[in-house]
């Protein structure tokens, strides 16, 4: 057979690629740079589904805020990422060796604005950004409906410039203190009696943590801080619905985001060609990783649906298929396998997603007993599963799964150390534990100061007035659907699908019963007072609620 070549056969081909490297030849490394593009452009391809997710889950007069706000994200985590978070996150110093002793554990230094980073390190850029424009997506479901969008902008850039990079510094770089990638020479330098945290490093391979949990601790520092939407919460502790208006949109923004996810979870072993002289395959770390990345969820979405029939049932005696819980609690077990797929076998995976079946729900009811007001429900989805993910790795990590994704041990060159579950002991727990400790409070401690600076100077939250017209009308010039389209029968009715106002008439007559402490919470305000009266008059539910957070 002919291969247009010097070489008579594919194996002679082949030989000769090889010869040139005792790692990668120069094709078979570009084969895995094209791959990390592939998934990269499929984890960026998310934001469409975060686009659906969101519009579906608001009410049709913010539809055109949120949507604004996604883009946000993307734009302003870009020029963030390359002026300073890639340098924070991933510019060690290296010596010649490969080492790393004099990198910093805590944060990088290098390639400010990319410089001095050589082009053909460009696809790791492209890579990185599109997981730090995920972390900053996470919080705009959390504090929508009633955020100013210049402290938003402030927002995604503060969140790509400096949280997320000096996080993912300490997991992802071979520097960063709590890293199973971490280099050195002094074996008995961190906790545990070895250079890797408790000998073994902390294991968040596609970021449960690094990613979901960041993104969902600063989503509830957020909605701390600005406080719940006017009339989320009754002056009696009464919680009001506000149910978004399109639920197709929000199932199909929750199939987007699973068919990205095969980029962000297998795309995060970083290659699909293994090298010469390799123990195990990097292919098939990739596979495993693409096979719990579709059982977790599978499982998590049957069990949140199963789960909230039942709670329904035993609050109100009744109960129905919520398809919003079964979407939610289907993307809180792709959050939960994010920091294990490549380490868990299959099996393991399913009673992730079992367990995250159960965490959403309930998680979900817990935000509404602390009042804390958070329309797409992300901190239920991505700060509580996301820990739970990070927790299953030291339950239920592989001996053999963590030695094909990460290498043998490089200081003892024996096999690493794996889930307690697994019979490997309690050194993997302990590391995810003290990573998981160390990310809540760096991402709140942040978090809460940055939001509440915004809030001292009045620069957090738009006036009550525009929040109760809606953002779209006050804020971004008009409805975000046709004038023709709102008597459509497809923008009325109740339970998710409320009507093109965004209100929902049951309420009524228990909102009108506030109406005269509303008025007195807002008399200083005549505009927004005007408002509300006009909406009660049409047959609308008033939103203001006395005493409300106004900002």
């Amino acid at each position: 057979m002919s291969t247009g070549t010097p070489y008579s056969t594919p194996e002679e081909l082949l030989g000769a690629l090889y010869s040139t490297s005792s790692t990668l030849p120069g094709p078979f490394q570009e084969l895995n740079e094209s791959f990390l593009l592939s998934s990269a452009y499929l984890v960026f391809f998310m934001h469409c589904g975060f686009a659906m997710l969101s519009i579906g889950c608001v009410r049709a007069k913010f539809a055109k805020h949120i949507a604004i706000l996604i883009l946000v994200d993307a734009t302003t985590s870009a020029l963030g990422f390359y002026l300073f978070g890639f340098a924070f996150a991933y510019g060690d110093d290296a010596s010649a060796d490969g080492l790393n002793p004099a990198g910093n554990a805590f944060i990088g230094k290098n390639f400010f604005a990319m410089d001095n980073m050589a082009p053909t390190a460009y696809y790791s850029w492209v890579f990185q950004w599109t997981f730090a424009a995920t972390a900053c997506t996470i919080v705009s479901g959390a504090i929508a409906e009633r955020t100013r969008f210049e402290a938003y902008i402030l927002y995604s850039l503060f969140m790509s410039s400096w949280v997320y990079p000096v996080l993912i510094h300490s997991i992802w770089s071979s520097s960063g203190w709590a890293s199973a990638f971490r280099k050195g020479t002094d074996i008995n330098e961190l906790v545990g009696g070895g250079y890797l945290l408790f000998g073994s490093g902390a294991i968040d391979f596609a970021g449960s943590g690094a990613v979901h949990m960041v993104g969902g601790y600063a989503a509830f520092a957020g909605a701390w801080v600005l406080g719940p939407r006017i009339g989320r919460f009754l002056p009696d502790g009464t919680s009001v619905d506000m149910a978004g208006h399109n639920t197709s949109l929000f199932v199909l923004g929750v199939m987007i985001l699973w068919f990205g996810w095969y980029g962000f979870n297998p795309g995060s072993q970083l290659a699909i060609v293994t090298p010469i002289g390799s123990t195990y395959s990097i292919a098939s770390a990739v596979s495993n990783a693409a096979v719990t990345t579709s059982l977790a969820p599978a499982a998590a979405g049957l069990t949140g649906l199963f789960v909230t029939a039942i709670l329904l049932k035993i609050k109100t005696g009744k109960h129905h298929w919520d398809i919003m819980a079964m979407g939610n609690s289907t993307l809180a077990g792709l959050v939960a396998i994010t920091a294990g797929c490549s380490t868990v076998y299959p099996w393991a995976a399913v009673a992730i997603g079992i367990v995250s079946g159960f965490i959403y729900p309930l998680a979900s009811r817990l935000m509404v007993l602390i009042r804390i007001d958070d329309p797409l429900d992300a901190i239920a989805v991505h700060a509580f599963n996301g820990t739970w993910g990070v927790w299953a790795v030291g339950l239920f990590g592989a001996k053999n799964l963590i030695n094909t994704s990460y290498g043998y041990n490089p200081y003892t060159t024996g096999d690493r150390h794996y889930g307690c579950f697994m019979g490997g002991g309690g050194n993997l727990l302990a590391a995810q534990l003290v990573y998981s400790i160390w990310l809540g409070a760096w991402v709140l401690t942040n978090m809460f100061a940055f939001f509440y600076v915004l809030k001292l100077l009045g620069y957090f939250r738009v006036n009550a007035a525009d929040e109760a017209a809606g953002l779209d009308a006050s804020h971004h010039g008009g409805s975000a659907y046709p004038l023709d389209l709102d008597d459509d029968a497809s923008h009325k009715g109740s339970s998710y699908n409320g009507n093109q106002s965004g209100y929902n008439k049951n309420e009524l007559d228990s909102i009108r019963s506030e109406l005269a402490s509303l008025r007195q919470s807002v008399g200083k305000n005549r505009s927004a007072d005007n408002v509300v009266s006009d909406h009660v008059q049409n047959g609308t539910r008033a939103e203001a609620m006395p005493g409300g957070n106004m900002v």
